[in-house]
């Protein structure tokens, strides 16, 4: 019988001149962090941070501190210095949240925790004094978030919870907008009930984004949320993993997350200080040095100087003061 050969053609890659003209240039980034100071507000973590863009500055309330002491100082932060601006107005408190409404030049502050119970007040900072403005509205919370949505010019808040008689924690999925004068629930299905979740508005894609969270007793989140209008949508469930207590911010780069809790394999909390991006579609690990591992720190952005500010947090060490600045920088290449 006749032997049949297989027959295989090879084809040569084809040759290609190069001329000058066939360069390419890729821009890339670099992300540094940078200590600036270790002096300002006390040590504490669980404070709330915005930034006020028509004083330029980085406002700071409140907390948790030394001793389990809550605080009710109001400090700012000009890029070179902490200078406390205030002592009075909201009760002492930790676990609240801030928002800044740039089209009334006012920063709101709402609920948090104290030893006397959980609240539901709603303060006004106006840059120089405190007033009460509320005192209805979402039901009484620690662990929300609020962001300012600077096209339909509301301040919008999402979950938080408290703990009970029982002694066990209960979340809410509730959402609110703050009008400047009233509060008023726009939706109570989306995202399930969570605390301690990390939420910031995407000015250019005018979305609310929210990440992760903790749900209650086992319930580890690490979902990632985007509202238009008043309807929520789940749009990624990987990214930075199910963590809590972390922090979240809009810059010009994205979406900017750093640290947060874990609980690992020992049963024990775990903290990280990894930063990552989110734009719009992935998350995208670009940093893990920097500032210590922390949690229940607080973050935001300076816009007129192109950096992310923060301060505090916590870990099982205990709690800190320091101040750091994320840059973010685009090298031609």
């Amino acid at each position: 019988m006749a032997a049949k050969f297989l027959s295989i053609a090879i084809r040569k890659p084809l040759k290609k001149k190069i001329y000058p003209t066939d360069f390419y240039y890729v821009s890339m980034e670099t992300w540094l962090w940078v200590q600036k100071q270790d002096i300002g507000p006390s040590p504490r973590q669980s404070h709330t941070m915005v930034y006020h863009s028509k004083k330029q500055v980085v406002v700071l309330f409140g907390g948790l501190g030394l001793g389990n002491q809550s605080f009710n100082d109001t400090w700012e932060w000009d890029s070179v210095a902490w200078s406390q601006v205030a002592d009075t107005g909201p009760s002492p408190r930790h676990g609240s949240a801030m928002a800044y409404d740039s089209s009334r030049d006012k920063t709101v502050l709402f609920g948090g925790w104290h030893s006397t119970g959980y609240k539901n007040d709603t303060w006004q900072w106006d840059g120089a004094d405190w007033s009460q403005v509320a005192d209805t509205g979402p039901s009484p919370r620690s662990s929300h978030a609020m962001v300012y949505d600077s096209q339909k010019k509301r301040i919008v808040l999402f979950g938080g919870g408290f703990v009970g008689p029982s002694n066990v924690p209960q979340y809410f999925n509730d959402t609110w907008e703050w009008n400047g004068s009233e509060w008023t629930q726009v939706a109570d299905t989306g995202p399930s009930p969570r605390g301690n979740h990390g939420m910031s508005y995407d000015s250019p894609r005018d979305k609310v984004v929210l990440f992760s969270g903790w749900g209650g007793p086992g319930q580890f989140l690490g979902d990632t949320w985007e509202m238009s209008g008043n309807k929520w949508q789940k749009v990624q469930d990987t990214g930075p993993g199910s963590i809590y207590s972390l922090s979240m911010v809009h810059t010009l780069k994205g979406i900017v997350l750093f640290g947060g809790s874990f609980i690992g394999e020992s049963n024990a909390p775990q903290y990280l200080n990894d930063t990552w991006q989110w734009d719009g579609k992935i998350w995208t690990q670009r940093q893990d040095i920097g500032p210590k591992p922390r949690y229940e720190h607080t973050m935001v952005y300076d816009l007129s100087r192109d950096k992310t500010v923060l301060f505090g947090g916590g870990d099982s060490a205990g709690r800190m003061g320091d101040t750091w600045e994320l840059k973010i920088e685009t090298i031609p290449g």
